[in-house]
């Protein structure tokens, strides 16, 4: 084991020095004869090393499209500073908002929130997630009572234009759809104060 371990740090030992130190990588080793001695190198020793020695390191196609690497003081200097005006202007929209911001629109919800009986009593609850529905449906009654005079308009202004006759029963379609909706909650509305009127009286 402690064997093997030897060879491996010395594998990575001459790894590390034939990258480090080519040129001593490829200055060839001396020749020794039996007795120590140097041995002059015959021509076919000669034609072994031409024929071993390393090949001329050939540059990738990565390595010639590398950008040169900028230092950082080159990089700063190539980066604008803004002027006090921009900054001055972003201070003060982080403190007060941007004044080009336009105005909220105003809450549409016009929902009364329950009262602290109505949270207590399941029944009262009840009563005034009913009225709440109630209102829905007749903001819609009187949305729709708006509209359909103005489909109808625009539904006879087509017809005196000379629009295609499926764009006509496209409009007349929804029209239709749209009575016939507003028809449908104005009777369930009526239904549910008829219902409602009796529970009261009881």
């Amino acid at each position: 084991m402690r064997a093997l371990l030897a060879a491996l740090l010395l594998g990575a030992v001459v790894l590390v020095m034939a990258r480090w130190l080519p040129d001593a990588a490829q200055t060839p080793l001396p020749v020794l004869a039996e007795n120590n001695e140097p041995v002059a190198e015959t021509p076919a020793l000669q034609k072994q090393e031409q024929a071993a020695a390393p090949l001329p390191m050939i540059d990738t196609v990565a390595e010639t499209e590398r950008q040169p690497v900028v230092s950082r003081s080159d990089d700063a200097a190539s980066i604008s500073t803004p002027s006090l005006q921009a900054v001055a202007a972003l201070r003060e929209s982080m403190r007060h908002g941007d004044p080009r911001t336009p105005p909220l629109a105003p809450s549409t919800d016009l929902r009364q929130p329950p009262s602290t009986a109505e949270l207590a009593d399941p029944a009262l609850y009840q009563q005034y997630e009913r009225r709440q529905q109630q209102q829905v449906y007749a903001s819609f009654a009187k949305a729709a009572d708006q509209r359909i005079p103005e489909l109808e308009a625009l539904i006879a202004k087509g017809r005196a234009e000379g629009i295609s006759e499926a764009q006509l029963a496209e409009g007349e379609a929804k029209l239709a759809k749209l009575r016939e909706q507003r028809d449908q909650l104005a009777a369930q509305q009526s239904s549910a104060d008829g219902a409602s009127a009796e529970e009261e009286q009881d």
